[in-house]
């Protein structure tokens, strides 16, 4: 027990000797070692302890900071900036260096701001990202779909049709159902023309297809001036012809719709003209008296 003691004893000496608001400095004049006091955060040391005074401190100035009690000649520069994508969190102060964060959007990694990835045609978000991780994505599951690239929406319940309503189109990962009555089909208005945008939204053309079926109808129609641009990658291609064959659709004249079938034939598109065909008969198929395969010319 005294053995015991002594030890006890002894660790509290030593503690005491290097308590961490001291510290060890050799008086020049005396030769002697004291133990000064360290100057607090937000402080430095302006003149050292003697063996009549102690340690004298002074507040860091402007941009400058300690974070920890010391014995800094000066205080320490506050050397981070919140440039680019970043933001100010915590702005610099006597006793701390400035923070910085990512802006919203952006999530950080090894110092540098990422932008959240925004999830494409078919996938929701299922964890927004934050400043410290990136969105998390999912792929749209049955009776669900995301028809955006998004890094804050997911996936949407496909839409019911109801009071008398068909299934123009039925619902996909990436697009909704389309809704809609026989007549207002039949019309040959703007619900056509709707449907038929939809309709090539949802099917994947070969990209060199496209480019065929603009070059031969709607380059040479005058509806649609803007060129391909050949600049843009393949990837990006695709869904520039898709919105520029989309856009004709909504304009073409009414003669140019009925022989559609027919112009997707002579593009090799026989598939596309199948697909149309067939889909109008589903929907027709759903009511009694509804002819919608007339509209067009499937000779």
């Amino acid at each position: 027990r005294t053995i015991l003691y002594v030890l006890c004893c002894f660790c509290l000496r030593l503690l005491a000797s290097e308590s961490p608001l001291t510290f060890e400095y050799r008086d020049p004049s005396t030769g002697k070692t004291l133990a000064c006091n360290k100057c607090p955060p937000g402080t430095y040391l302006s003149a050292h302890c003697t063996a009549a005074t102690q340690t004298q401190c002074a507040p860091c100035r402007g941009g400058h900071f300690t974070e920890l009690w010391n014995y800094l000649p000066k205080c320490l520069y506050c050397n981070k900036f919140c440039t680019g994508d970043k933001e100010v969190e915590t702005e610099c102060g006597p006793r701390n260096n400035r923070v910085c964060r990512c802006k919203e959007g952006y999530y950080m990694t090894e110092d540098y701001c990422n932008k959240h990835t925004e999830c494409a045609h078919g996938y929701g978000v299922l964890t927004r990202g934050t400043s410290q991780n990136d969105t998390v994505c999912q792929m749209c599951s049955d009776g669900f779909f995301s028809a955006s690239s998004s890094a804050m929406e997911s996936c949407a319940k496909h839409k019911e049709c109801v009071n008398g309503q068909l299934v123009l189109l039925n619902g996909s990962a990436a697009h909704d159902t389309m809704c809609g009555l026989c007549e207002d089909v039949a019309n040959g208005g703007e619900r056509l023309r709707t449907f038929l945008s939809r309709f090539f939204g949802m099917h994947r053309i070969r990209l060199g297809k496209m480019i065929r079926f603009f070059n031969r109808y709607i380059a040479k129609s005058g509806l649609e001036s803007r060129p391909i641009h050949f600049s843009l990658t393949q990837h990006q291609r695709r869904p520039h012809l898709l919105h520029l064959i989309r856009k004709w659709l909504q304009k073409a004249p009414k003669k140019e719709l009925e022989i559609l079938p027919r112009m997707l034939r002579a593009c090799r598109l026989t598939s596309m003209a199948e697909k149309l065909y067939k889909r109008l008969k589903v929907i027709e198929g759903q009511q009694p008296n509804c002819t919608l395969t007339h509209l067009f010319s499937f000779d």
